[in-house]
């Protein structure tokens, strides 16, 4: 039994907003936040659940998957892997609760089990979602999948707030 599994085993789940309007140095402010909420973290190397296991996700109107949980077992790569993504220009709209469908539907779809897992999401978000209904009813999904989250937004994104009261 290694003493260094935890108690609470974290998936965590990184979803950044490239919808219209997202600009590289938009895209970058994202970036560089995500590298350093990661840079404390303890990532799982082992099948151990010690540390977290991350993905990252894009998102607009419809969700990319860009790394998945299986794929980065160092956290040296992972980090390197997050700071070479690059922004892919896109004319489409920004729909948090389609990333969050997304996120709830695909992402831990292939989560850990445990009755201890714990399951994380960080959303940055350039700004207000599209659609409103969208977001009310991921935020009852991400309940009831006993999923944590957080929206970290650049710029007011009141839709978001009044979603979360």
């Amino acid at each position: 039994n290694d003493t260094r599994c935890p108690v609470y085993p974290t998936d965590l789940v990184i979803a950044l907003d490239v919808s219209a309007g997202a600009t590289p140095q938009v895209f970058e402010r994202m970036r560089s936040a995500a590298l350093s909420l990661l840079e404390d973290i303890s990532i799982a190397e082992t099948n151990c659940p010690w540390g977290a296991r991350v993905s990252v996700i894009s998102y607009s109107s419809e969700s990319k998957n860009l790394i998945r949980f299986a794929d980065h077992l160092k956290k040296k790569t992972l980090l390197e892997t997050i700071r070479a993504l690059a922004l892919e220009r896109t004319t489409k709209t920004r729909d948090i609760g389609q990333a969050m469908s997304f996120v709830a539907r695909n992402i831990f779809k292939r989560a850990r089990k445990g009755r201890l897992m714990r399951k994380a999401a960080v959303f940055f978000t350039n700004g207000p979602s599209r659609d409103e209904s969208s977001l009310a009813t991921a935020m009852l999904e991400f309940k009831a999948a006993d999923i944590g989250f957080g929206v970290i937004a650049l710029n007011p994104a009141d839709d978001v707030r009044r979603a979360m009261q």
